[in-house]
């Protein structure tokens, strides 16, 4: 007997209690970074196998770290189907598929991200790693997958779910008082609440991020139209402004409002300031907009204001 399986298999219980917490918490982690933490943004899109290794190909570093990155994910649930018993790697195989399948699908449904066919194929590669690698080390190992097993995964994803929730909120009341610092000196409120997402504007190399005033630091370059969601804002009936970004060229980079997946009004940032009428109660994206030949490092303060 190898001298690691002897150490796993001498961990006994205290092991098995540690892996269905980690399970739990692993299961809450995954929907969380793939579901839960993302803002829907009503765009939809699709990139065909291998899209990833072009970028790549084009020096675009960020789809390396994203493609690794997909595979260390579902690393763990290769362990975890090995642990339950799954016996035959193609079947955890299909299992890692259709789960990524299950993610992608619900990205697009709820428009929480691109489809990416290659976030299948790394996120099953993963599974099939996390399998082999515990199929290898501790072959002869079994969790039972038992009513207490399964109350206590349970019982850990729901408190792990539940941390960054709490957070998000902690997040989000930061950002509502954020959004106060804006209001005007005569007491007209900001409406606007950003998400304090930092990122970068999708497939390129534009920055967003959220400095500690309030304001949006946007910055760099790209070689296409693209979107960064900063927040939304429901709004009743009346006359509003909408403001925050000056001093740049057309077709450069702004800030847009967007409605039933459409533009709302011009962009903000070759217009100073946009006034625009509701007459009926309207959810409003707002998004840092940055097109083909962008190089920018400009500062802007998204603002909404109603008008009397």
């Amino acid at each position: 007997m190898r001298t690691s399986e002897m150490w796993l298999r001498n961990t006994g219980k205290k092991t098995e209690y540690l892996l269905r917490i980690l399970f739990g918490a692993y299961i809450a982690g995954l929907l969380w970074i793939t579901l839960f933490s993302r803002i829907g943004n009503e765009y939809r899109g699709f990139l065909y196998p291998f899209y990833s290794y072009g970028e790549i190909l084009k020096g675009n570093k960020r789809f390396f770290f994203e493609n690794a990155g997909n595979i260390v994910l579902f690393v763990p649930l290769g362990i975890m189907l090995k642990s339950f018993g799954i016996k035959s790697i193609k079947r955890a195989t299909m299992i890692g598929f259709a789960s990524s399948l299950f993610i992608e699908i619900s990205q697009t449904l709820f428009s929480l991200g691109v489809f990416e066919c290659d976030d299948l194929m790394h996120n099953t590669i993963g599974t099939v790693l996390g399998y082999c690698f515990i199929n290898r080390v501790w072959q002869d190992f079994r969790i039972n997958l038992n009513r207490k097993t399964i109350r206590l995964i349970m019982l850990s994803f729901v408190i792990c779910a539940i941390i960054p929730f709490g957070y998000q909120e902690i997040e989000h009341q930061k950002m509502i008082r954020l959004a106060m610092l804006h209001n005007r000196s005569d007491g007209t409120k900001n409406l606007l609440v950003l998400n304090g997402d930092n990122g970068n504007a999708w497939d390129t190399n534009v920055q967003i991020k959220y400095l500690n005033d309030g304001r949006i630091h946007i910055k760099g370059k790209s070689d296409k139209v693209s979107w960064w969601p900063i927040g939304q804002v429901k709004l009743e009936p009346g006359n509003y402004s909408f403001s925050g970004l000056t001093g740049v060229e057309e077709r450069t980079v702004g800030l847009e409002l967007e409605a039933f997946s459409k533009r709302f009004a011009p962009d903000v940032g070759p217009n100073e300031n946009v006034q625009f009428t509701l007459t009926r109660t309207v959810e409003l994206m707002v998004y840092v907009v940055v097109y083909d030949g962008c190089d920018c490092d400009v500062i802007a303060t998204p603002v909404i204001y109603r008008e009397e």
